[in-house]
């Protein structure tokens, strides 16, 4: 199965997921059960999935899938590929401004069942409010984005030093957020949007600086994430200045809060990573 395969297959399933939205409605709010990480998911977060999963159960794409919802699932006897999926992220951002506010679905395929974050081949996010826009990258190919149906290349932008001015985004749902990077930077130009999905997408686009929060519940986020950045220009670090791209998904900080901090370029990331830890 080719890239351009692959690449087709997981917009689909996307698409699926934003269908599924419109169709519940209100009804997508209904609480369901409570999740692996303890987190009552919605009957949207669910179903959202389930769309992906199914699509890709249909197109006989041999992979593990990863999700927040469903855990573990394997399509096919002998998976080759290793996929996360995020159904629903930005729950809390769904349930007050359901329609209007922004949140999606994300999804990532990797080449082998024990990648490392510089193996995806694909990486998608469907923002799903307050209008529909398709976020996705493929190895090598760049990141776009799709708005009414018309397609078109994007981008980091050019900020290569931490000023006053520089757009950041901080996830304040985890403490060590909070202390280390919201606390450091008091004084700049730092919002939440409580979605990762927005961050991320808004980073690759140019339209904010850099992103910072950090591992949790399996990177689901930062697994979709890091091919979008990367094919967009940006860069994606630890606070050793390491790179994502050599550490191995399924072991990296699974289960730790690693601070990662993303960035539109290299310079603007040391920068930051300089200014947080003096």
């Amino acid at each position: 199965m080719t890239i351009e395969e692959l690449e087709r297959i997981a917009i689909s399933g996307l698409r699926k997921a934003y269908e599924i939205h419109e169709e519940l409605g209100f009804h997508g709010e209904e609480k369901i059960q409570k999740n692996q990480f303890g987190e009552t998911a919605l009957l949207v977060d669910i179903k959202a999935e389930e769309a992906v999963i199914n699509t890709l159960r249909v197109m006989h794409v041999p992979i593990r899938l990863i999700s927040e919802e469903h855990g573990i699932t394997e399509i096919g006897e002998n998976p080759l590929f290793l996929g996360v999926l995020d159904g629903l992220d930005g729950s809390s951002v769904y349930t007050s401004q359901r329609g209007k506010g922004r949140y999606g679905t994300m999804l990532s395929i990797f080449s082998s069942l024990t990648p490392v974050y510089g193996d995806y081949l694909f990486c998608g996010v469907m923002i799903h409010s307050p209008k529909p826009e398709l976020f996705f990258a493929k190895k090598g190919g760049g990141s776009f984005v799709v708005i009414d149906g018309e397609s078109r290349a994007i981008s980091c932008s050019d900020t290569i030093k931490l000023q006053e001015t520089t757009k950041i985004y901080i996830d304040n749902y985890f403490e060590v957020n909070r202390e280390l990077f919201a606390k450091s930077l008091a004084g700049f130009n730092i919002q939440c949007m409580y979605s990762s999905a927005v961050h991320y997408t808004d980073v690759a686009m140019g339209t904010v600086d850099a992103v910072l929060e950090c591992t949790r519940k399996q990177n689901l986020e930062i697994a979709v994430a890091y091919g979008l950045v990367i094919e967009a220009g940006g860069v994606m670090l630890t606070l050793d200045k390491t790179s994502l791209k050599y550490r191995h998904y399924n072991t990296f900080s699974q289960d730790k809060h690693t601070p990662i901090v993303t960035a539109s370029t290299l310079g603007l990331a040391n920068d930051i990573i300089r200014h947080i830890t003096s």
